[in-house]
């Protein structure tokens, strides 16, 4: 049964993506030799089974699909007015009723161009969604999609199962078991841990540089002239604004350590000042201590590992890197999209299957049931022992 799990999962997946604008690719990742070179050391690694979709194909067959018409391509501001005492209140209810979306808007009709181009200008509002996932219980087959959504369209009909929202735009491929024999190559076999971890995080950017292409950031500087659905020719510019990730993703994307000093993507709290969760102080702070990108630090640490053949994990990297909990690993979309503007860390957004559903909701009711056994473990009731459902007896103690 081994065998036959091995040579299932290691079949060749190519003929379910042929067509449809898919590519496939390798990735080229530089595996640390620990060798002090001048020159730079590091040995060429290629991974293969990047299956993907470029982006600019994406949003254009999305803004020219009759689904396109349900699309909003102005930003507005929703108000909603109480009939009892006339008090209007801002509602925050669609991507495109943001102020995100408004000042990107804003800036998109500022933008002075000298080709003399007077089509309307849209933002494409692109939401990306990622989770890697087992297939069966048996086995080792495993995928990693990339999901786009367009916050053009509302979420009451985007996130409909028949509305055809959703975009696969990548299957993101994982590490072969081949590497660890080409790293023992050059590395003692019990010290390259740090090193698989090391390439982990490359081969992701070096995946999201590759769907970050030069079309994508022609595109997102200069916008991309489409033929819509409704017959008019508009020019789109692409705009990140969210990427929907569990933690373990989150700390791939920011390029940051998994629960290190500051463990947060999108702020720099150190996990010293969690106690004041929730104070009156506790929002200031994060606002004020907003994550950034540390060029410098990452460009030394690298210059350490890839020039002086310094450990991922020693001292000198180390004192570089872990008191705000970076990674030696040049980020994509910083790299990439932050000569034109972009901040990519506040897209990260909150997850609510893994941080609401599976996190805090699941988090205070397994607290409550800890209370509810503490008080009298007799007077509670087993509902569903598949899932683990109690309730509380109507005659037990407050």
């Amino acid at each position: 049964m081994r065998r036959f799990n091995a040579a299932e999962d290691s079949a060749p997946k190519t003929s379910l993506l042929e067509g449809d604008d898919w590519k496939q690719a390798d990735v080229e990742i530089m595996v640390p030799s620990k060798e002090k070179n001048r020159n730079g050391n590091g040995r060429p690694f290629s991974v293969s089974g990047l299956f993907y979709r470029p982006l600019i194909a994406v949003i254009q067959a999305a803004f020219s699909e009759p689904s396109s018409k349900l699309f909003h391509l102005t930003p507005f501001r929703r108000i909603w007015k109480s009939p009892t005492t006339g008090c209007e209140q801002r509602l925050y209810d669609e991507l495109y009723t943001s102020d995100a979306w408004i000042q990107a808007q804003d800036e998109l009709q500022k933008q002075r161009r000298d080709d003399g181009c007077r089509l309307e200008r849209v933002v494409a509002g692109l939401m990306f969604w990622s989770d890697s996932t087992r297939l069966a219980q048996f086995g080792s087959a495993s995928t990693w999609p990339l999901y786009l959504f367009f916050g053009n369209m509302s979420k009451y009909v985007r996130s409909r199962p028949n509305s055809a929202a959703c975009h696969p735009v990548a299957f993101i491929p994982t590490l072969p078991s081949s590497i660890k024999s080409f790293i023992s190559t050059f590395i003692q076999r019990r010290k390259y841990d740090d090193v698989l971890t090391h390439c982990k995080r490359e081969l992701f950017h070096g995946v999201w540089r590759i769907l970050l292409d030069d079309d994508f950031i022609h595109a997102y500087k200069n916008g991309i002239v489409i033929r819509c659905h409704d017959g008019v020719y508009r020019r789109i510019f692409p705009r990140i604004f969210t990427y929907s990730a569990d933690y373990p993703e989150k700390v791939l994307l920011a390029t940051i350590r998994d629960k290190g000093n500051c463990p947060c993507p999108r702020c720099l709290i150190p996990k010293s000042q969690f106690n004041r969760i929730g104070y009156l102080q506790d929002l200031s702070q994060r606002m004020k201590q907003l994550r950034t990108y540390f060029t410098e630090k990452v460009t030394q640490a690298r210059n350490a590992i890839y020039t002086c053949g310094a450990p991922i994990k020693g001292d000198l990297v180390e004192s570089i890197l872990k008191p705000f909990s970076l990674v030696p690993t040049i980020n994509s979309f910083v790299d990439r999209l932050s000569p034109l503007g972009f901040d990519f860390f506040p897209t990260l957004v909150v997850d609510l299957l893994h941080e609401f559903e599976l996190g805090i909701v699941k988090a205070v009711m397994s607290h409550l049931m800890r209370l509810l056994y503490a008080i009298d473990p007799r007077k509670v009731v087993v509902v569903d022992e598949r899932y683990g459902v109690h309730v509380r007896c109507t005659n037990a103690s407050p």
